[in-house]
Parts: C-alpha cells; sequence; structure tokens
C-alpha cells in the first residue's frame, strides 16, 4: 500500500521561500556584474527615425549603449528584438544602457534623444479588422487567418427553434506575476551560463542557441527561484536577447531585471477576444448548431495566433453540438503581444459555451442545470468535431455533485434576496485539454550518503510538484520521503526537457521519475546480488533494501551505495556496472482532458462591489497524488479568476496609450476581495499513465469565469456580455 501517494504531505520546497534564502535573479551577484537597462517608446505608432546617444555614453559608469540590435528573433514584432525603423507598441525597446550599477543606467536612459514620425494607432481590433490602417507598414492587420468547419452549421441553424445572436468580449489582461522578468547573463571563456526567472529552461537554451550559437561555444541555462509565472515567462522576450547580446559583446556579466511599471506595458498580454456568435437550439433545450466569428487582438505581432486556435477547437466544450463553423482573424494592433496565461484559450472557449448555455436557458425558460443535462457528452471517450478525444470521465455524475451545491445556494439566495440583497447564484461545467507533450525527462540516482536524488526536466516554479514527485519516489523506492531530493531548472543536470506549462508536469514528469525509480530498483537488485554473492534471481527489492529470498541477508540502498563507492584504489571485481542512476522518459500519446464544476453564491453590494459569499469546486483530474497541492492550486485559480471577471483589464486609449502601467490603474484582488472555496474532488477520469493523474493547475481559472459570471448576472438581473464586468454600471 502506498504510504505517501495520495496523502496531504507538506511542500518540501517551501523553507527556504519562507526563511528568505531563495534566489531569485534580482539576488544574484557576480563579480564584474554590470547592469542593463531599456529605454522603451512611450509612443503607439511611429516611424524612428533617429537615436542619439552620445550624451548618454558621456556619463560616468556607462558601458555601453545598444540600439537596433539585427537579430532575427522568429514571429517577435518585426521578427527583431528592438525597434530599428519602426515603433509599434507603447513599451517597444528603443535603447539598451549597460553601465556599473542599476541606477547609473536608469539615469543614462533620461541623456538618450530620439527623433520619431507619429503614425496613426491600430488600437480597436475590430477596426484593426477592416484593415484601412496598418498597425504595421506595409503589412495586412490580419496576421492569422483559419476556419474550423464541423458538419452543416448553416443548415442546422436555419433548422432551429430558437437563434441566440450575441458579442461576447473577453479583455485583455497581465500575468501579474509577484516577480517582475529578469535574467542574468555569465560570459566565461566563451561560454554562456544564463541565470533566468523562467518556467522552461531547455526552451530558454534552444532559443538563445539560435539566436547566438555562433558567436559561443555553449549555453547553460539555470532557472532562478521564480517568483510566479503563470504561463507569461515560457519563452525569451526581447529584454533576454539584447541582455545575452550585451553580455557576450562585453565579455562581462549583464544583469537584466524588470521594473514593475516595464513589466506591465511588456510582458506578454493574455486572452484579448471577441466572438460575434449565433447558436441554435430547439425548443427543449437541444444545442444544435454554432456559427463564430472569434476575432483574437495579437498585439505587434502574431505568436499567439495558436490561442485562438485552441479556443476555437474548444468551443463545443463537454456537449455534445457537431455543427459548428468558427471563423479566426487575428489581427495586428499597435499594443504589447499577447501570448499564453493561465489557460491558454481553454477559460475564453469556457466562458462563450457556457454563456450561451446560461443565456439559452433564459431565452427557452430551463433550469440551468437541466439544459446542461440535456446537452452532455454521456459515453466517454468522445471525439469532439474538431478531433479532440475526450479520453475518461463520468461528466453526468460529476454535475450532479455540482447540482446539490446550486439548489441549496439558490434557496439561501432566495432568502437573501427577500431582504431585500442583490444575490445571484452561478454554476458553469466545463471541460480541460494538458498534458501538452511530447514528453518530460526524469533521472533518479543514489548518492553516496544513500539519499536519492530526483533530477526531472521539468521546471517548477512554485506548484509544488516536487513534493509530489518525491512522494512517487518515495512510495516506489519504499524509503521515508525526507531521503528523496528533487532538483530541476538547469540544463546540464539533464540532457533534454521542456519545462512547467500546460499543467503537464506531474503526469509526466511524474511518471518519467516512477519509470526511472523502477529502472534503480532493478540496478539496485543486480548490485545487490552480487555483493552478497548470490544470484540476481534469488533476491528481491523490498521497502529500501534488497533481500536474499532464502537466507533473510539483506543491502540497504545505503549500504549498497557505500559498497559501491568506498572501494578507494582496489578493483571493482564484479560483473555489474557499478551505477547507481536510471533515466527514464514518459509521454502520452494525446492530451488528457480533466473537467468539472464550479457553483458561485455572490452578492453585488449598493457600493457596486462584487462580494462572493460561497463557492463550490468540483473537479475530476484523475488519481489525486497530493489532495493539499491540488487544493491550494484550485484556492489560488479561482481567486486569480475572480480578478478577471470583477477587476483586471488592461486599457488603452484611442492613441493606443496604456492606461493601467502600475498597480494603482491595473487592479489585482487582495486579501480584502478573496472569498472561502470548498473543494471537491472525483477520481472516475483517470489518464492512460501509469500513475493515472490528470492536471490541475489551470482547471480552475477555466471554471470560475462563467460561473461568477452568471452569478453577478442573476445578481442585478441583467445580461452580461464582456468581463471584466463593471458592475457599477448595472445596478
Amino acid at each position: 500500500m502506498p504510504r505517501y501517494i495520495g496523502q496531504r504531505i507538506k511542500r518540501i520546497e517551501d523553507p527556504k521561500v519562507l526563511l528568505g534564502t531563495a534566489k531569485y535573479v534580482d539576488d544574484l551577484e557576480f563579480p564584474g556584474t554590470l547592469y542593463l537597462a531599456i529605454l522603451r517608446s512611450p509612443v503607439a505608432h511611429a516611424r524612428l527615425l533617429k537615436v542619439d546617444y552620445s550624451d548618454a555614453l558621456k556619463m560616468p559608469g556607462v558601458v555601453s549603449v545598444i540600439t537596433g540590435l539585427n537579430i532575427a528573433v522568429e514571429n517577435r514584432p518585426r521578427n527583431f528584438p528592438m525597434a530599428k525603423d519602426e515603433i509599434l507598441y507603447v513599451g517597444h525597446p528603443i535603447a539598451a544602457v549597460v553601465a556599473e550599477d542599476r541606477y547609473k543606467a536608469f539615469d543614462a536612459l533620461e541623456r538618450i534623444q530620439f527623433d520619431y514620425e507619429p503614425l496613426p494607432a491600430v488600437v480597436d481590433p475590430e477596426d484593426a479588422l477592416k484593415d484601412e490602417v496598418k498597425a504595421v507598414e506595409g503589412m495586412s492587420n490580419i496576421g492569422y487567418r483559419k476556419t474550423y468547419r464541423a458538419g452543416n452549421p448553416e443548415d442546422a441553424l436555419s433548422r432551429s427553434d430558437v437563434v441566440i445572436e450575441t458579442k461576447l468580449e473577453i479583455s485583455r489582461v497581465y500575468p501579474a506575476a509577484m516577480e517582475p522578468r529578469g535574467l542574468l547573463s555569465v560570459y566565461q571563456g566563451g561560454r554562456l551560463t544564463v541565470y533566468a526567472s523562467t518556467q522552461a529552461p531547455h526552451f530558454m537554451r534552444r532559443f538563445l542557441k539560435n539566436a547566438f550559437g555562433n558567436l559561443v561555444s555553449d549555453i547553460r541555462v539555470v532557472q532562478a527561484d521564480v517568483g510566479g509565472a503563470f504561463g507569461s515567462k515560457m519563452f525569451p522576450y526581447p529584454e533576454d536577447y539584447i541582455t545575452v547580446y550585451a553580455s557576450i559583446m562585453l565579455r562581462r556579466p549583464v544583469k537584466w531585471v524588470n521594473t514593475r511599471r516595464d513589466d506591465l506595458m511588456s510582458t506578454y498580454h493574455s486572452r484579448g477576444q471577441i466572438h460575434r456568435l449565433r447558436a441554435g437550439f430547439t425548443r427543449d433545450g437541444e444545442w444544435r448548431a454554432l456559427i463564430d466569428d472569434l476575432v483574437i487582438d495579437l498585439g505587434a505581432a502574431t505568436h499567439g495566433y495558436y490561442l485562438a486556435d485552441i479556443t476555437a477547437t474548444l468551443i463545443s466544450g463537454p456537449y455534445k453540438v457537431r455543427d459548428i463553423l468558427v471563423e479566426v482573424y487575428g489581427v495586428r494592433t499597435n499594443k504589447t503581444p499577447l501570448d499564453q496565461y493561465r489557460g491558454a484559450g481553454r477559460p475564453e472557449a469556457a466562458f462563450v459555451y457556457e454563456r450561451i448555455m446560461d443565456i439559452a436557458a433564459d431565452e427557452l425558460g430551463m433550469d440551468p442545470v437541466e439544459i446542461r443535462r440535456r446537452n452532455l457528452i454521456t459515453q466517454l471517450p468522445y471525439t469532439n468535431p474538431f478531433g479532440h478525444h475526450y479520453d475518461s470521465g463520468n461528466y453526468i455524475k460529476l454535475l450532479s455533485f455540482a447540482e446539490q451545491y446550486y439548489r441549496d445556494f439558490e434557496k439561501r439566495a432566495e432568502e437573501l434576496r427577500k431582504q431585500g440583497r442583490r444575490v445571484g447564484v452561478g454554476l458553469s461545467f466545463y471541460i480541460e485539454q494538458n498534458n501538452f507533450g511530447p514528453w518530460e525527462s526524469a533521472s533518479v540516482r543514489v548518492k553516496s550518503d544513500g539519499k536519492v536524488l530526483v533530477i526531472i526536466g521539468a521546471a517548477p516554479h512554485g506548484q509544488g510538484d516536487a513534493t509530489a514527485i518525491a512522494q512517487i519516489v518515495a512510495d516506489e523506492l519504499g524509503i521515508d520521503i525526507d531521503q528523496v531530493e528533487v532538483s530541476w531548472g538547469d540544463t546540464e543536470l539533464i540532457g533534454e526537457g521542456f519545462g512547467t506549462y500546460g499543467s503537464r508536469t506531474l503526469t509526466l514528469a511524474g511518471n518519467a521519475a516512477l519509470l526511472a525509480a523502477r529502472g534503480l530498483k532493478e540496478r539496485l537488485r543486480v548490485l545487490g546480488a552480487q555483493l552478497m554473492g548470490v544470484n540476481v534471481e534469488e533476491v528481491d527489492y523490498r521497502d529500501g533494501r534488497v533481500v536474499h529470498l532464502r537466507s533473510g541477508k539483506s543491502m540497504s540502498i545505503q549500504e549498497i551505495a557505500n559498497a559501491v563507492t568506498s572501494n578507494v584504489g582496489g578493483t571493482w571485481g564484479y560483473r555489474a556496472e557499478p551505477k547507481l542512476e536510471e533515466t527514464a522518459y514518459f509521454g502520452l500519446k494525446d492530451y488528457t482532458y480533466p473537467y468539472g464544476s464550479h457553483v458561485a453564491l455572490v452578492e453585488v453590494t449598493e457600493e457596486g462591489l462584487v462580494k462572493v459569499l460561497d463557492y463550490v469546486a468540483i473537479d475530476d483530474i484523475g488519481f489525486v497524488v497530493n489532495p493539499m497541492l491540488a487544493e491550494g492550486q484550485v484556492i489560488g485559480g479561482v481567486i486569480q479568476g475572480f480578478g478577471e471577471v470583477v477587476l483586471e483589464e488592461v486599457k488603452y486609449d484611442e492613441s493606443g496609450n496604456l492606461l493601467t502601467q502600475s498597480f494603482g490603474e491595473y487592479w489585482l484582488p487582495s486579501a480584502m476581495e478573496s472569498f472561502k472555496v470548498k473543494w471537491i474532488y472525483l477520481e472516475d477520469g483517470k489518464s492512460d499513465a501509469p500513475i493515472p493523474s490528470k492536471g490541475i493547475a489551470e482547471g480552475p481559472l477555466i471554471g470560475v469565469l462563467p460561473a461568477l459570471t452568471r452569478a453577478i448576472e442573476r445578481a442585478v438581473n441583467k445580461r452580461i456580455t464582456k468581463i471584466p464586468v463593471d458592475v457599477k454600471l448595472l445596478i
């Protein structure tokens, strides 16, 4: 029986964070380190005519100024990390100063002058779609175009009894990690070591090698301690390339760390979708058809287009509708580029299909739970209209659990309404797509002191995966969890890996660690048998010991390690190689599809504030390795989703000026807005992995957007088609 798997084990990663000994990029120091600061454009769109940095170079302590960096960086604004002849958004890098300390670098920015010719800015994505004013000179505003068609949606819509026609908007948001982005590049003897606030060090190494491989012999990337990422620190940014370039050219360590204002300008925003849709239903609530024009605001570069693809192909959600047309338009605007953020396209899809369900329920006079039950997929596995293979689970069973809470919340809401309070209840049902492949790696080795070191290719940054993986390895080897150490985030520790994103780490890296531990057990059996002078067929591995079945003689992992490493100056004398390490790779043939339901009880106050009175999240993520870790992800995701529904929005004026340049304008949920979240989990929908888990990190945010929106809608009794909700306009 497992001793640790399935238990609420406290996180082993936390002591250094709690004690203040964690080392983030800004904590790292190397002798001779120079500091880099970025001059950013204050205008949204202009021709860049001239940059004069002569006065900056005269300042004491200034070592270099970089402009117009000519390195091809795929799919970034005009494929260069800096503005060369055209400024494309507020925050676009114009120049970089390298100085002996940070203050001198920032002071020098004020001495740089640049001339520009203003150009009209494209801000509204629907105006961008007209392609009359160009966001990027010489290029169409439509940077991406794709049609997704399944069945015959036009015919199905024409035969529908009720057609819902509406426009749904999901505003831009900023990932708002606690730690702004940063990087320290150390050049030594032709080699480069990069310390980065990243969630995918192997990805970063590949991108940097492509850009600078002809200038250095090798690049090592080390993930420093990371203060949050939420998807925003997966790929290198312009500032990363600029900093690495400066380090190579100057042959010195160079550090760059974003200020919060710069981070709000330059860290890629997300969401930013508009849906003009028509949905057809029968009178008894069967969803027959959907036609959707999806416009995604890509900003000044088109690399975020795939987020619209994810949304489009999951637009049917957990429902049986099969006649669908989604026309995807990815438009360029003069804004910060768009990319992934927690959920990456799936929250947008859930907001659309759940808004459709609630609006249809209202139009048809149906119960919101009943209309969902009538349309939910009942037989799994199931292939959705665009080829997603929903793997396992029981949607109806989970909805029945959620219904119990929904009915209870409605009774409570009715009593509160009698007191004159604006109270509403919302329910959502969502499906997740995760475990983006192709695989992940893990190495398990015995150290000379007998402790077990696990090295994974994934790169956790706050999720608690090291604890869960230690649980897995400790159980497999039959040892105490205190004997297991987990390490990650260094491209020289393990050959290849991908990173932590897409709710993939536990399922892929965790199962790779399991397979590696199993391989290590076999190596221990062989070595133990030879050290005891018996045949390997006569021994078994049991709870951290190799046991001779006939005599009962045994050797512990530490004893085997001591025997292998203590024969200094002698000969080995055994047939088996003294290898106490095993590496494994694990991938699934397809994605996994967790699912869940959220129920919210909400009050809208006279002041226009949203108070969550009660909240329940129910999830099926397959086998749960550590319920406490999973619950922490749910609580954090729900509060984060509350921010998206009620508070958070990146705003621009009509000239492309960024209006949310600090937390004074970009509002985040605080302890004052926080609320208690009850989490329930089922384990019907197991994956095909040896440990049949699925991911949990992104699901909570996916479920919260439509549930809270519906609850607010019911409280104010006015239809809501845009988030964040401007509650004061509705009361």
